[in-house]
């Protein structure tokens, strides 16, 4: 593993619909934001992203916080489950912290969905530096959205900011 992210043959995906519109603390673009992250798929079909952590998700000195690791790690499962056709929303996610996250750090997260039962999806996923070095990991179910909650949802996301 090579913190030469992204590999040459991968290739850049928006996994949400409304990822414009939404106004988050994370994004491909955002440079102030505290989290930077990008999501793309590999030549074996699997979604990766690459995020870095940035002052502002600083939570103890020169660390970053629990929640921006949580936050990139439940977006990225979501995501993974939203480019495979369910539109869903986190009902329940478990994360194990396995290391430090320095600020300043640009880590991948890969993920996988593990089953789908009825209306709710399984996924997991890592959070890993140089090395394959594992820094959080989380498991998570994600309930799908009916269409009218979709609709409700997305609408609000096309609404200008205030």
């Amino acid at each position: 593993m090579s913190l030469h992210w992204p590999q040459p043959d991968w290739k850049s995906v928006s996994p949400f619909p409304f990822t414009e519109a939404r106004r988050s603390f994370t994004g491909p673009a955002a440079a102030h934001a505290p989290v930077s992250i990008r999501y793309y798929r590999r030549p074996d079909g699997q979604l990766v992203a690459v995020a870095r952590f940035q002052e502002p998700s600083e939570g103890a000195p020169g660390q970053a916080h629990g929640g921006a690791i949580l936050t990139v790690l439940d977006e990225a499962l979501g995501a993974a489950a939203w480019l495979a056709g369910h539109r869903v929303m986190t009902a329940k996610l478990t994360t194990e912290f396995r290391r430090v996250v320095p600020i300043g750090a640009t880590l991948l997260v890969e993920t996988r969905i593990t089953a789908v039962r009825h209306r709710l999806v399984f996924a997991a996923g890592e959070l890993r530096g140089e090395g394959g070095t594992l820094f959080a990991s989380a498991q998570g179910s994600f309930m799908t959205l009916s269409e009218a909650a979709f609709a409700r949802i997305f609408r609000r996301a096309q609404r200008p900011a205030a």
